[in-house]
């Protein structure tokens, strides 16, 4: 079991157990090495890695997938282990490194390109969006209207009761840092309805989870009936493959966080870092992004053409990057949120 404790308002976890084995991608013998870290499943980027290497042939590529906080928790302790490009959907997390000087600034034609709310300070560069959904057991909903809000989510798990007991999974927030994130907006959107919500699953006992690969799979298997808060391009692919599956994307708002990349401020490959930045900001990686369903582009001109993805029914709600992420990421009012959400879950604190 992991050894946590707490400091700097963060938990962290020992060096050993942060490493990772890198999947390669180009050739054996290719005379430059570019170490990536990642919190993006390498089914969704894995296309992307290949054309890359296939454009730069020489240039090797190790790509790491690690927890978004973990991932935050390396590059603080400089323990990247020779990581020169750190990806993460938790923005604030990214934000913050940038903001305490971890992260080196990178300008280049791609990145000017960018609108204002999808960088910060020539450090910190958004390539995707991602929608925040629910995912359902199909035969769970044999006999019932899937919810296709908030609101409908609340009155199904109130009707359902017991029967649900166990069988609603959201992220722990304490162990990831996209679930603190999504969690933390979700207040700020509707908070009314999320503390609602927070009462209702945990009267439910509901199951906590570091990943959402991890929550799609307990719901595929029944498990679980219903995940909340999930990211949608994992989702999207899933149910893709898989006909136990339902994706919702809530129709009184849909979140929209987006992935980020940073060049680490002792990074080794700075070069190489730069020029994958600008590979995946160009427009022939965002349209493949889009045509194959992989990601959602964060490029207006491509985002529209979109037709392997599915486009939120009702209003979005962007998280943008800028200074109010840094608010709850307060030592204080981290801690005040973490505790509010465990009474509200009736989860013990560990």
């Amino acid at each position: 079991m992991k050894k946590l404790f707490w400091a700097f308002g963060l938990w962290l976890v020992s060096a050993s157990q942060l490493v990772a084995e890198p999947v390669y991608f180009g050739r054996d013998d290719a005379p430059r090495y570019l170490h990536i870290q990642s919190a993006l499943d390498l089914a969704s980027v894995a296309p992307l890695l290949s054309q890359f290497v296939q454009s730069f042939s020489d240039i090797r590529i190790g790509y790491e997938d690690i927890n978004t906080k973990e991932l935050y928790q390396n590059v603080l302790l400089h323990q990247s282990n020779g990581a020169s490009l750190i990806i993460s959907s938790a923005m604030d997390l990214q934000l913050k490194l940038v903001n305490d000087g971890f992260a080196r600034a990178y300008r280049s034609s791609q990145t000017l390109q960018l609108p204002s709310f999808a960088k910060w300070r020539d450090h910190l560069f958004a390539f995707s969006f991602e929608p925040v959904v629910m995912v359902l057991n199909k035969a769970a909903f044999a006999s019932y209207s899937y919810p296709k809000d908030r609101q409908g989510l609340l009155a199904y798990v109130r009707q359902q009761g017991e029967a649900i007991r166990g069988k609603i999974g959201t992220y722990d927030i304490r162990q990831s840092g996209v679930g603190y994130l999504l969690a933390s907006q979700d207040a700020r959107q509707a908070d009314t309805t999320w503390g609602r919500l927070l009462e209702a699953f945990g009267s439910h006992s509901v199951r906590t989870y570091c990943c959402t690969s991890e929550m799609i799979d307990d719901v595929a298997q029944g498990r679980l009936v219903i995940a909340y808060n999930l990211l949608g391009s994992y989702a999207a692919q899933r149910v893709r493959e898989d006909d136990r599956l339902v994706m919702v994307l809530p129709k009184d708002y849909t979140l929209m966080v987006m992935r980020t990349l940073l060049i680490p401020v002792n990074a080794p490959n700075v070069e190489d870092a730069g020029l994958f930045i600008d590979f995946i900001l160009s427009r022939a990686s965002q349209q493949a992004m889009a045509r194959e369903g992989l990601l959602y582009p964060v490029n207006s001109e491509v985002s529209e053409q979109t037709d392997n993805l599915t486009l939120p029914p009702g209003p979005t709600r962007s998280i943008e990057l800028d200074q109010q992420l840094l608010v709850g990421r307060d030592l204080l009012k981290q801690r005040r949120f973490i505790e509010s959400w465990e009474t509200a879950l009736e989860l013990g604190v560990e």
